[in-house]
């Protein structure tokens, strides 16, 4: 079996082991911060509920979520915060060619 997916909305953690654990979390998730990712992970549990799509890739979809929100709970505690990419981190690496 594998590990629950630790999530923090409002300071609480709440462990996400299904699709319908994910779909209820989406459900509550604040209506003024719903957006393209999180629009993704709900349409992913919905399709997954009615057997479109493998429950596994609805998770995926839904822990992408949680990443791009900032709510991924790490296993040893506090939720992980993801460092800004630097500008030098989005240029193209020497020596490689700009596609035309």
């Amino acid at each position: 079996m594998r590990t629950p997916l630790k999530v923090s909305l409002d300071g609480h953690v709440e462990e996400i082991d299904s699709v319908s654990d994910a779909a209820d979390f989406l459900q509550r998730w604040p209506i003024e911060r719903r957006g393209h990712v999180y629009r993704s992970a709900l349409n992913a549990c919905s399709a997954a509920i009615a057997a479109q799509i493998s429950e596994a890739d609805a998770l995926k979809a839904f822990t992408g979520f949680a990443r791009v929100a900032n709510i991924l709970v790490d296993a040893g505690g506090p939720a992980m915060r993801l460092e800004a990419r630097s500008v030098q981190s989005r240029m193209p690496k020497q020596g490689r060619q700009m596609p035309k």
